[in-house]
């Protein structure tokens, strides 16, 4: 054996390669009978197997298995049994079950040579975990390795499949040598966005970079609660975990957690979480200056709303000056002629840059043709186009659903969704109750902001990575273009170079923009429906695997990777964070009580907060308007940048003082000043 730690020679031979006229063996793939062994009856597709050749060792995976025997027909069967189903043949008739076997990688016996021979008739193997990682060139990378899905082998290992991690090398997934990642599968039974979360916190546990992922948020809450972890400990926190399992919400299954274990990744929530909403509509609070920073978070359209739970909730809200250079997205393409679009840029050349501001400017356009009757332009610009103008803008702020206010927009002093990111921020622009041009809007507005940061340089991190699901959406195949389409495709050509990597995840492959998915340097995909698989993105597949992306099981992928020579099936455990309407169900606006809303601001503010038993017992007697406003106090001094150093010392005197009496809170200088007050209201 040339290579004998790579042949699992425990489980025994599983079978014989053979070579014949029509099926020979070449350097990409050979054919084996397999042995009748209990470790052979566990072969299935997918499985890994190892074999030699003159001086190497190749690893393969097995794809298309077929039954054989001597019959020439069927009819030679039907005879035999004289059409009687039930009738037993005068001898058994041997059978052959053959797999495929297409060849990942070939181990030469000499190090540092590579060999392309085809394996020579001979006894066939399970590969050993060892052989499967050098088969995927982990030995190669070189990055850090992710790790992405784990492959189950028929051989066992202490009762159960032998498992080994697929990892993807991160200089590929995430640049500079290739990047970005596409994933398909059917809407709700692939698991796309899950395995998007998975891989993120993949990331973040491994990478030694700076790393940070910015993902939109379509579906409800699924992506609001990515702070809270998927299942709670009831000894650590009782009350809390009640609210779980009456949510119905399932922790982790023991095979879940070994799944982890074997991947060598934690179960944990991600920490620094930053989510952005627009308002609700008709919540614009007027003024000339709207300031971000006295936005509360219940005014925002999120279901992330809840007192002490809206920590990490910020506004997305613009002025016309934003809104203005996608006036051609927002409006009907019949309306938004040239003459439109003419006029639209003289109100940006003017520095109309509020919806105060346009009005305005209106007014003293009417006031122009009103001083000189028959008038029929301004400034070269019909009167009819600039009525047309006036009547369409009336109706843009609940056009962009909450997102346009009439004063100008003031970020001083609160986070925005277009600036520079931190290590390990996860960050999700919450587009889930807008619908149609808003939605888009806020996509398209984002994507690009962060596409010209990307350009000068200023990120903040090494990496980050852009999740967009609904790809065929946004960057749709076909002729149809978009600003949107055209910097989709320009991050998958250049985006690796300049620090940025898509993870695109769609129902329909084939619908998607070439470059986009061509340029994904690893790829996964889930269930997928027929009409789907006849495109030329499947081409590559055999019918075998064409067949069982028909009918894969939720949580089971296939990974194709630069490194890989043939895609790999694997499995993936549910991401270790809370997903979905469990999560507004658990931390609700009724579901919180005093004592979880300050542990959770306090876990924001302070590397080692009090426990909950500590602060049920410090808030004992406290009415929930007292620890509000003194929670609202602490917060707002956080955002200032004035921050005390022990935020829950100063809440508890914060508490202590607004108990007492105005006398009480006074020192003995005071008192007595207050004494000498009260002496001359008697005299």
């Amino acid at each position: 054996m040339l290579h004998p730690e790579y042949l699992d020679t425990e489980s025994g031979p599983i079978g014989r390669a053979v070579t014949s006229e029509e099926y020979p063996a070449t350097a990409h793939e050979f054919y084996f009978w397999t042995a009748e062994t209990e470790a052979a009856r566990r072969l299935d597709i997918g499985h890994i197997v190892a074999a030699e050749s003159e001086d190497a060792t190749a690893v393969a995976v097995l794809d298309d298995p077929r039954r054989y025997s001597d019959l020439q027909s069927f009819l030679d069967d039907f005879y035999a049994h004289d059409g009687d189903a039930a009738l037993e043949p005068l001898s058994e008739r041997t059978e052959i079950l053959v797999f495929r076997a297409r060849v990942l990688a070939t181990r030469h016996r000499q190090p540092g040579r590579n060999s392309r021979r085809p394996v020579r008739s001979g006894p066939v193997y399970f590969a050993t975990r060892e052989a499967i990682e050098f088969a995927l060139g982990v030995e190669d990378f070189s990055g850090t390795p992710i790790p992405m899905l784990l492959h189950e082998n028929g051989n066992e290992r202490g009762g159960r499949p032998q498992r080994t991690p697929l990892y993807v090398d991160e200089d590929y997934l995430l640049g500079p040598e290739a990047g970005h990642l596409n994933i398909t599968g059917m809407s709700g039974l692939s698991t796309k966005t899950s395995h998007a979360l998975f891989t993120i916190a993949s990331i973040f546990q491994r990478s030694r970079r700076k790393v940070a992922a910015l993902m939109f948020n379509v579906k409800g809450a699924d992506l609001l609660f990515l702070d809270k972890p998927i299942e709670v400990d009831p000894g650590e926190d009782p009350e809390l975990a009640a609210r779980y399992e009456r949510a119905g919400q399932r922790g982790l299954s023991p095979e879940e957690r070994e799944m982890y274990r074997e991947l060598g990744l934690r179960t944990e929530p991600f920490e620094n979480l930053r989510i952005f909403a627009p308002l609700r509509p008709g919540l614009d609070p007027g003024g000339e200056v709207v300031y971000a920073r006295d936005l509360d978070a219940r005014r925002l359209n999120t279901l992330r709303n809840a007192r002490g739970e809206d920590y990490c909730v910020y506004p997305i809200v613009w002025d016309l000056a934003e809104i203005l250079p996608y006036a051609g997205r927002i409006f009907e393409h019949s309306d938004y002629d040239d003459k439109f679009r003419g006029f639209v840029e003289t109100l940006r050349a003017d520095g109309v840059g509020t919806m105060d501001g346009f009005f305005k400017k209106m007014r003293q356009i009417q006031d122009y043709f009103e001083e000189e009757e028959g008038r029929s332009s301004w400034r070269g610009h019909n009167r009819m186009t600039i009525h047309k103008v006036w009547n369409r803008f009336n109706g843009l702020p609940s056009k962009c659903g909450g997102l346009l206010v009439h004063g100008r927009v003031d970020y001083d002093g609160s986070p925005h969704v277009e600036e520079a990111f931190t290590d390990r921020e996860m960050r999700v622009v919450d587009i889930s109750r807008l619908t149609g041009v808003p939605q888009d809007l806020v996509v398209t507005k984002v994507i690009e902001r962060i596409w010209e940061k990307a350009e000068r340089g200023e990120l903040g991190v090494d990496k980050l990575i852009i999740f967009v699901d609904e790809l065929n959406k946004y960057a749709p195949s076909g002729a149809a273009s978009s600003p949107l389409r055209e910097t989709l495709v320009d991050i998958s050509a250049r985006g690796r170079h300049l620090n940025l990597t898509l993870f695109g995840a769609q129902q329909f492959r084939s619908k998607v923009h070439d470059e986009v998915v061509g340029n994904a340097a690893t790829s996964l995909y889930g269930r997928i429906g027929d009409e789907e698989l006849s495109g030329a993105s499947y081409r590559s597949f055999s019918a075998t695997t064409r067949d069982e992306l028909l009918q894969l099981e939720k949580g089971r992928l296939l990974l194709r990777h630069a490194h890989y020579a043939v895609p790999v099936f694997g499995r993936f455990p549910r991401p270790p964070v809370l997903m979905g309407k469990q999560g507004t169900d658990i931390f609700g606006q009724q579901q919180v009580d005093l004592a979880t809303e300050v542990h959770s601001v306090m876990r924001r503010m302070m590397s080692r907060p009090p426990t909950l038993q500590e602060i049920r017992a410090d808030l004992d007697g406290e009415s929930p308007e007292r620890v509000h406003e003194a929670l609202d106090a602490l917060r707002a001094a956080f955002r200032s940048g004035r921050g005390p150093k022990n935020p829950y010392e100063s809440l508890k005197r914060n508490l202590h003082r607004r108990r007492q009496s105005p006398a009480e809170r006074w020192g003995p200088s005071e008192q007595g000043l207050l004494a000498n007050v009260e002496r001359l209201r008697g005299d």
